[in-house]
Parts: C-alpha cells; structure tokens; sequence
C-alpha cells in the first residue's frame, strides 16, 4: 500500500537542521512539500497562507522547542485556535535538547503528538511517516 502524501513544516531556529532535514526528508517519497519557518511566528504566518490557499496545509510539523521570538509552545497553542485548522489532523513531532519531564509532559497535556529529544534517530521519524491518519 503506497503512503499518502505528506506536507511538511519545519520549524527550528537552526538552518543546519533545517538543511539536513530537507536532505533526508527528501528522500522519502511520501513528502510532497517542505516548508520552513525559523521561529514560531514565520510558523504561524505559513499556515494562515495555507488557510487561505495560497499554499498546502502541512500534514506533519517538525517543531522544535526552545526558539527565539515564539517558542514551540507558543506556536502550537496559538496554531490550534486557527479557524480552518479545527478539525485538522497535523500531526505534531517536538523537539528539544533538554529531557526535562516538565516539558515533555507539558507537550503532551497540549496534545503534541511525539516529543524526542535531539538529536534525533530517522527511525523514529520514519515510523512517524509511515502512519496513516485522514
């Protein structure tokens, strides 16, 4: 069974990660586009020019935590209150350097959907890939 499509946003405030990510993401034939933001608010502003249909609507968000202007929190909160998301599945993967409990249980009571910690092993990402969601 061929993987749906996936449109994906990466949101870290590290262009290295978002180099190496696009170079492996690339190789996965299941990703249709990648799109970047380098904060919270370029974050924010790519998806209300999905929701306007200027663009796709990411599927999976790669968000990275502790960034300048707006962290990962911050978007993700701020993100769900976005009226044409509301009853969208994107899928939500979290990043962060730091294994603070406080933090990985913070994501997970505001509905992030996976939280691992840098750096990251691609199995993981790829077996976020595999799964089927509308």
């Amino acid at each position: 069974m061929a993987m749906q499509q996936r449109n994906v946003m990466i949101v870290d405030d590290d262009s290295l990660v978002h180099y190496l990510s696009k170079k492996v993401l690339s190789t996965y034939s299941c990703i249709n586009k990648i799109y970047s933001a380098y904060n919270g608010q370029e974050a924010l502003e790519i998806l209300n020019h999905a929701c306007s249909g200027q663009m796709s609507v990411p599927t999976i968000v790669l968000l990275d935590l502790h960034m300048p202007v707006m962290n990962g929190f911050q978007f993700y909160t701020e993100a769900m209150e976005i009226d044409c998301l509301k009853g969208l599945k994107m899928l939500t993967v979290m990043f962060s350097s730091t294994c603070d409990p406080v933090e990985i249980n913070q994501a997970h009571a505001l509905g992030i959907d996976y939280f691992f910690s840098k750096p990251i092993l691609m199995e993981k990402i790829e077996a976020v890939f595999k799964q089927e969601f509308p």
